[in-house]
């Protein structure tokens, strides 16, 4: 307990020295790091002649296993740090040293049960990669077939919960200056994410079992090979699985008959993960890709992983038709929908800021378009308006993202964008029947779900507005008197109005089936033209209303002596 207290202490100092040293001395000052935790500042120095993103990622890489996967999660994190951030923390490499064969044997006896030569026909020494939580030896069972064994350092958990503690208590620190306190990060809830993500790729034992879900979804399909884990040689620090023999992305020809396959099933794989399967793997650099033979992509390493619910497979799917049609309106509720909003939002002003971000997409060749990327932007600015996005949103942004950039390497020529058209017309055709639909009529179906999604979102804003004391009317109109009564005959409009348009979206499956449309469709777009054509009379006939029961019901209702 003392030994491991010392070391905590020792680890903090030594954390504290490197940030100095690497010029962020500044900021622990102002949130009075150093006095809070009763340390001695240590001798501050100049910080180097780079820009602050490069310094970031040279810090992570000097604190070790720990810092480095972290700034691996930040990266994943176009929401919380600026684009030069995130691009210096991209380029952070898991490598380490190899662990002595000792402690490799040591592991393989405690997890499961026998010497490596026992195990196995044939166990190879030296590794094929080393990164700082395990490194993955080839070997071949004694049934011939050729394996790979991943195997966890023994002591890295250790470590690991010493950092991550220290990062609780710093982030703790930084959250509750209140110079450096921002309600726009939540340092805890950052770190906390991280502790769990970290905590999956620690325990192999999980990892198998992703794995398994993963063989499962593309046993019967063309597009990715994924490794099959070998049951009976898997435990918390070891992982037995098949061993993929392929060739790296970067060694195979552009264009070549092999690239152009490679790159449609890359595509494919991809959107299968994320529309169909919602299990996804969200770190598919080209690291952990290689083409086999027959030009299937061969993923590898799920240590991290993602998961989607349906109504985030169906949200991605209404945000990529929303991109394609480069439709702002539908865009900018989307946004607002996948997150949770502090504040109330301006949806004009949002949709403003999607349309000039859209603009600058019209004069690309659909093929040019980056799906991935605009995602990105789409979750950027989400952040700006103080909506909380799903941790979810962003992994699939930057998978994407990834994805994109490699097939765009293999096939130049491959249209990513059009590659989601028939996952999400498989999605929207469980709610509707699309099969007709084509151009304005998509559209304009795109934003009346969204808007019909959306109502309820909105109705219950104004109900925590008014419960929480947020809800502000600011009156200058002289004339307010006038202005309440043509609210009054305003909400009437509405109400007739979302009246209509229920009707209205009640029969559009019908109508866009490719059975008979039922009597009851034909009813309810008759009676919401009606409605729609009431509605018109209550707007131009109001005044004359004010003499006929209805305005005497409502006087009675409103508990008013005037209606005027």
């Amino acid at each position: 307990m003392l030994r491991e207290a010392f070391y905590d202490l020792n680890r903090m100092r030594r954390i504290l020295q490197i940030a100095v040293k690497h010029g962020f001395g500044d900021l622990l000052a102002r949130a009075r790091v150093f006095e809070r935790l009763r340390l001695k500042p240590p001798s501050a120095e100049a910080p180097p002649s780079v820009s602050p993103a490069q310094r970031l990622a040279r810090m992570l890489a000097e604190l070790g296993p720990t810092f480095v996967k972290l700034g691996q999660i930040l990266s994943t994190r176009p929401d919380l740090l600026p684009a030069d951030a995130i691009a210096a923390l991209s380029e952070l490499q898991d490598r380490a040293p190899p662990m002595p064969l000792s402690e490799v044997k040591k592991v393989l006896r405690q997890d499961l049960g026998g010497e490596p030569e026992d195990i196995f026909e044939r166990f190879e020494e030296t590794p094929l990669a080393a990164a700082s939580i395990a490194q993955v030896h080839r070997a071949r069972l004694k049934d011939g077939r050729e394996a790979a064994v991943k195997v966890r350092r023994p002591d890295i958990d250790r470590v690991v919960r010493a950092d991550l503690d220290i990062l609780y208590t710093l982030a703790h620190l930084l959250q509750s200056s209140p110079e450096e306190g921002s309600p726009l990060v939540d340092g805890v809830g950052l770190v906390r994410e991280f502790d769990r993500a970290i905590a999956r790729e620690l325990d192999l034992a999980r990892e198998a079992e992703t794995l398994r879900a993963f063989h499962k979804n593309f046993s019967q399909r063309t597009s990715l090979s994924i490794p099959e884990p070998v049951e009976p040689l898997c435990g918390p620090r070891v992982l037995t699985m098949s061993l993929l023999c392929g060739q790296k992305i970067a060694d195979i020809p552009p264009g070549s008959e092999l690239a152009q396959k490679a790159a449609a099933n890359l595509i494919e794989g991809t959107y299968q993960q994320i529309f169909e399967d919602g299990l996804f793997h969200s770190d598919p650099h080209p690291g952990n890709l290689c083409v086999l033979e027959d030009g299937r992509v061969g993923m590898m390493d799920f240590g991290q992983v993602g998961r989607l619910t349906p109504a985030m497979r169906n949200t991605l799917a209404l945000m990529a038709l929303g991109v394609v049609l480069r439709d702002p309106d539908t865009l900018a509720r989307l946004v607002y929908r996948v997150g949770v909003s502090g504040k109330r939002v301006d949806l004009g002003e949002l949709r403003l800021h999607i349309q000039r971000m859209m603009d600058g997409q019209i004069e690309k060749a659909l093929g040019e378009v980056d799906t991935g990327k605009i995602l990105q932007r789409l979750l950027l600015l989400a952040q700006r308006y103080r909506v909380a996005v799903p941790a979810e949103y962003t992994l699939v942004a930057k998978a994407v993202a990834t994805v994109e950039s490699a097939v765009r390497a293999l096939h130049p020529g491959l249209v990513p964008a059009t590659a989601t058209a028939p996952f999400v017309r498989k999605l929207l055709a469980e709610r509707y029947n699309l099969d007709d639909l084509r151009g304005g009529m998509a559209r304009t179906l795109l934003q009346l779900s969204s808007f019909l999604n959306e109502l309820p979102h909105q109705a219950s804003q104004i109900l925590l507005d008014l419960e929480g004391g947020r809800l502000t009317v600011n009156v200058r109109d002289p004339e307010a008197g006038k202005r309440l009564r043509a609210l009054r005959f305003l909400g009437l409009e509405v109400f007739w109005g979302l009246i209509a348009a229920g009707l209205l979206a009640g029969s559009l499956p019908a109508f866009f089936s490719d059975r008979p449309a039922p009597a009851i469709a034909v009813l309810a777009v008759i009676g919401a033209t009606a409605i729609a054509v009431c509605g018109t009379a209550v707007h131009w006939l109001g005044p004359l209303l004010r003499r006929m029961s209805l305005r005497r019901w409502l006087e009675r209702r409103l508990g008013e002596r005037e209606w005027e």
